[in-house]
This record gives C-alpha cells, sequence and structure tokens, in this order.
C-alpha cells in the first residue's frame, strides 16, 4: 500500500480538495501543516516551488491542486472510464478550480473599492453564470453528477468550492434544484462526512 505525506498550510484553500479526494479514497495520509513563516525555508527543497505537494511513497513528490486530485482520483477509480470521460472530468475540475481563485482573490483584495467590485462580478455575474451551465449537465446525467456514473474529483471541488462560498452565502444553491441535490449527495457520502466532521477547524 503507497504512503502519501501533504503539505499544504494550517488551512483548507487549495490543499482541501486534495484531502477530500484521499478521504473518499479510503485512503490514509499524513496531514502535514505548516506555518507561513516556515515556507520560504522548506520551499527552496521544492521542484516545482509551491503547495500543495503529496509526497508518494517518500520520493515522488507531486504538484498542482487540480492534477494531484486527478491523479488520486483516477489511481483509485473515480476519476472517469474512458479517455474522453478523464477529460471531460480533469476539465470540469479545473473550471471549478478558476472560480475558487477568483473568489479568494477577491476575499485577499486589499483594495476596499476594488475588492468591493470584485465581490459583487463574482456574486451577481461569474458564479450564476456558472451554477446555471453546472446546472444543465447535472441534469442531463441520470446519476447526478457532473459526469459520469457517479462521484468523481469534479464534484468533490464543486462540494468544496460551494462549502466554502456557503459559509456566507448560505443560500446559493437554492436556484439550482440538481446542483443542491448534488452538494448533498457528496457531502452525506461516509468517508467525506466523516473526514469533515473531524478536520481541523480553520478559518479559510
Amino acid at each position: 500500500m503507497p504512503s502519501y505525506k501533504l503539505t499544504y498550510f494550517d488551512g483548507r484553500g487549495r490543499g482541501e480538495l486534495i484531502r477530500l479526494c484521499l478521504a473518499y479514497a479510503g485512503q490514509e495520509f499524513e496531514d502535514c501543516r505548516i506555518e507561513q513563516a516556515a515556507w520560504p525555508e522548506l520551499k527552496k527543497g521544492m521542484m516545482p516551488p509551491y503547495m500543495p505537494a503529496l509526497l508518494v511513497d517518500g520520493n515522488v513528490s507531486l504538484h498542482e491542486t487540480c492534477l494531484v486530485a486527478q491523479y488520486v482520483a483516477q489511481k483509485y477509480g473515480f476519476g472517469g472510464d474512458s479517455d474522453e470521460d478523464k477529460m471531460i472530468i480533469s476539465s470540469y475540475t479545473f473550471f471549478i478550480e478558476s472560480l475558487f481563485t477568483k473568489a479568494i482573490t477577491a476575499f485577499f483584495e486589499k483594495d476596499e473599492e476594488k475588492k468591493k467590485q470584485m465581490q459583487t462580478e463574482f456574486g451577481e455575474k461569474t458564479m450564476p453564470d456558472a451554477l446555471a451551465k453546472f446546472e444543465e449537465c447535472a441534469a442531463k446525467n441520470a446519476a447526478g453528477v457532473l459526469h459520469g456514473s457517479g462521484i468523481t474529483q469534479a464534484d468533490i471541488h464543486f462540494y468544496n468550492t460551494c462549502w466554502t462560498l456557503m459559509q456566507q452565502a448560505p443560500t446559493l444553491l437554492d436556484g439550482t434544484p440538481k446542483l443542491k441535490a448534488l452538494f448533498e449527495k457528496v457531502s452525506t457520502e461516509p468517508k467525506i462526512a466523516q473526514w469533515v466532521a473531524n478536520r481541523p477547524s480553520t478559518k479559510f
């Protein structure tokens, strides 16, 4: 059985998708959470020099949130069946990551006027448009997921991103019943529910 060590800051952030995928896969892993002050020195020994980083068997270091999630999902059978399915699921995952990036970029913007504009654009245009597209995907799929016959890393990333946004906007999915059902489907999956119930409580 392979060993896994995930290194990231002490928060959900970009590391949580990978944690959730490993949990869904039923894989134990070392959840190494570092302080910001330790990062400048730590990254000197990383290639590429960014996190999250998944160390496999103590000697292979994998980077890039969506690619690592794809690796875990495909290795453990929930990343799609055909090559085409895998590509579609990965493209959805990267699209959701772009939404996540826009949300956190707006949140951490220091210029208050610019921050307000960015949050308005995201809340009134970017996210509603994306939800409408994903609602169509879920509506066309008999399994009630974004693509394929069961939960994939794209569905998990959708859940994770919406979970974060819903801490401030709890009615986010009220206008998209298929996506609301998808959110519940993922959140009640036993291994994911167990991880979420026991994970460290962090602000981000």
